[in-house]
Formats: C-alpha cells, structure tokens, sequence
C-alpha cells in the first residue's frame, strides 16, 4: 500500500479538552430533543427549494429530521445541520478524502487555534485556503452530505472532490446539508424518492440499480468506497469502478485492495485497513435484505405526532431502532413468531446478541494483533519467500477489512451492527484469512 493514513502536520495543536472532541460531543444535546442550529449570519431565504422552504411545508418531517440523540458512547448522533456543519467545516486534521482523522483516544486534532482570555475559549481564526489545502479540508468531504455539492461540481468539474471548501463552496451549500434534494427529485414525497448525488451515480455502478429507493438514498453516504482524492478529471470518474467484482462486502475488499482505496501502512509496515461505514454493503448478505427490509423502514418509521394525531414518516434517520417504539412495533411483525412479546424484550434480544459480538470483535482484534506482530517479524527475518509475503500481508488487509466492516465507526459502540450485519459469516472469513497467513508463516 502506497497511501499513509496519518497526515503530518508540524503545527497541529491539542486543544485539551476543549476543542480535542469528538465531532459529535461539541454542542451535545440530550436524549431524542429537536436541535435546528442554522447560523445566524446565513443569507438563504425560505425559497420553497431551499430546507427553510420545505419545513415550513412539512414542519413535521423537518423537526424530525433535526433531531439527535446520545449513544452509548457519549457521541451526539444526528444528521441535523448542526452535526453535519461541524463535520464538514470544521478545521480539525483531515485524511487525504478530507474526512476527519480520529487519535486512538477518541479525539481529534485542531489545526490551529488562538485562546481568548476574556471569553475563555479558544477561537479557530478565519484560514487562507492554503491552510485549508494543509488541513486537507476539501470540498469532497460534502460529495455525500448536500446536493448543493452537485452545484460545486457544475462548477468546477471532477476537480471538486480535491479542491478546498473555502468561503465560496461554503456559500453554494450555505448550510443545506441533509437537505431533501439529496433524497427527492422535486417536492419530497413518497414517489420521488431517489439518490440525487452526482458522487453515488457516477462510482455507484453495479449497485444503485439493484438497490430499494429507500435504500438507495442511505447508500449516497453509507458505503465503503472512497475514491475522492484521487478523482481529477472525467476519466477518473469513469476508471472507478468499486462495484466490478460484485457488492457484497468481499467483492469490494477486492477492489478496494487493487485500486489501494481505505488502506494505509501501518507501523508494522502492513497494509491495514480504515474502511468507515460500508453499511450497505455489509448488508447485503443479510436476512433482513433478503426480505425486503429497508433502512427507512427501520430507522425512519410512520409516526403518529403527539400534538395533532397526524401521521408522518419520522426523519430522525440517525435514530436507533432499540430507543424508537414504532421501530421496534414494526421488529415484532417478524420476530413475535420466535416468541418475543413486547418491545422491551424485543430490545433485551438485541442487547444479548450485541454483548455476545462485542466479545467476538475483541477477540478477532486480538488474533490480527498477535497475526500482524507474528508476520511482520517473519518478513524482518527473510524466512518467507515474496509470494508468500503478497499472500500473506492481503490476509492481513483482509483481516482488518472484515474487523472494520464489524466496528463500523469510531463512534458506534462495539456489536451495534449486528442487525445490519451478517456477523457470523464476516467472523468467519476474518479468521479464516488470519489462518491462511499463520500457515504461510510456517
């Protein structure tokens, strides 16, 4: 692997606690309590396009959908614009994708800061985009989090995905993030549903076809490829293609390792994984995929709103299913016949085989740990020949892939996947490919 995760940065400052956060936990509210944070100093108007516009048309649709919640983490889960903002602009160490970097802790780094001793707060001054080019913020790192990013790309091409998300590209988003145009061609609703992102149509061959609509709309963002650094021109977006081999979960290691996309040299000198969210592509193989289950069917239920009795489909989307009850309600179509009743017990059921995975992952960390200090020793010694090196070091990748695919997220809690997963069989391969190397280790 050519590609290095870590970023050198000579003037990166750790903030203590105070900027030193997880993305999630600045701003932190409780429980499942609406947070509409637009800036005060934005010039969009409520056009009827525009999220103001819209939530003005369907205010329950749209308070839903700024809402967040507290996972068990402590990291503040939401796709409200507030979440989405920090995400994208906020001026912490970013990958070459422009996705932030996460320290082992938990935490991230900002890039530069001054403290203010009246306030008491350290205050992150305006950047030239030449501190953004060091920072690696990009303009890619909105491809899949506004459809104002397709604006971006109308007018700088390919090149977007590369180039700086400085004052200008922030004016086209202007704080449109999550907004409906990602998921609605025209007014939402019920039948114009669609991934609207220019970024899944253009890599997302091979699997955008083959994809629900309610599914298709989480996979804009929920997906393992991540291409964007290295997309320049038109021909870069047509060679990409992460979806060749297939769509499962094994088929895009396959590619991913070719193309040497979320990967990087770790200090063994081993090619490690960092894929981030392959959501939909783990979910493929599932038993809930082959019946039809979707995301917007369990993570954005038809509600009925307290207030007026009217029904509406929830668009609190980052919502965990085991803290919503018309979730859970519509878990108990299928599950009542393995004899759970009620929706709490519906939630112990998951609990229990979330413990059970979380003790399976660690173990699985372990053995890539002992596998990856085993061989990188064996390859320091010269004992192995340089077939069974390649061999041996994709066994590695392919461990850490499978590792990975299971965590999810820095911020997801170990086993909270295991509905969207097929966990046993992920486990499986995992071990088996730590097998193949130790056995070419001799």
């Amino acid at each position: 692997m050519k590609a290095s995760k870590k970023t050198t940065a000579a003037i990166v400052v750790g903030l203590v606690a105070v900027l030193a956060l997880s993305m999630f936990a600045i701003g932190c509210k409780g429980g499942n309590e609406a947070t509409v944070t637009h800036s005060d100093d934005t010039a969009a108007t409520a056009d009827e396009s525009t999220m103001r516009g819209y939530a003005e048309q369907f205010p329950l649709e749209y308070n839903s959908s700024q809402m967040t919640r507290v996972n068990a983490k402590g990291f503040t889960i939401g796709h409200d614009v507030g979440t989405l903002r920090d995400i994208c602009e906020r001026p912490v160490m970013r990958d070459v994708n422009g996705d932030i970097e996460w320290n082992e802790d938990g935490t991230m780094s900002v890039f530069t800061s001054e403290y203010d001793e009246e306030s008491g707060q350290y205050i992150v001054p305006d950047l030239t985009d030449e501190q953004l080019e060091e920072l690696n913020l990009k303009s890619g790192c909105v491809a899949c989090k506004s459809s104002k990013f397709n604006d971006i790309y109308a007018a700088q091409g390919p090149a977007a995905y590369g180039n700086v998300y400085n004052g200008e590209a922030r004016a086209i988003v202007n704080d449109e993030y999550w907004d409906c145009a990602m998921c609605h061609d025209g007014t939402p609703s019920a039948d114009n549903v669609g991934p609207q992102l220019v970024y899944f149509q253009a890599l997302g061959e091979g699997l955008v076809e083959q994809l629900d609509p309610k599914m298709a709309v989480c996979a804009q963002c929920h997906n393992s490829y991540d291409y964007r650094s290295r997309i320049q021109t038109e021909e870069d977006l047509a060679t990409f293609k992460p979806y060749r081999y297939g769509n499962d979960i094994d088929a895009v290691f396959q590619s991913a390792y070719e193309d040497e996309v979320n990967f990087f040299e770790n200090d063994l000198g081993l090619p490690e994984s960092y894929v981030v969210h392959p959501n939909v592509e783990g979910y493929m193989s599932t038993k809930h995929n082959a019946m039809g289950v979707t995301c917007v069917d369990c993570h954005m239920p038809v509600t009925v709103d307290e207030e007026t009795g009217t029904e509406y489909r929830s668009h609190f989307s980052a919502n965990s299913p085991l803290e919503s009850e018309d979730s859970l309600n519509y878990c108990l179509t299928c599950h009542k016949s393995q004899g759970i009743e009620s929706t709490e017990a519906m939630v112990d059921f998951v609990r229990g085989k979330q413990e059970v995975l979380a003790g399976d992952i660690e173990t699985l960390k372990a053995d890539i740990d002992a596998y990856g200090t085993a061989l990188s020793e064996a390859i320091a010694s010269g004992s192995m020949s340089d077939a069974d090196v390649e061999q041996a070091k994709m066994d590695y990748a392919k461990a850490t892939w499978y590792y990975q695919t299971l965590v999810t997220g820095p911020y997801e809690s170990l086993g909270s996947q295991i509905a969207m997963l097929d966990t046993a069989d992920i486990l499986t391969k995992a071990h088996a490919a730590i097998d193949e190397g130790t056995g070419l280790i001799g």
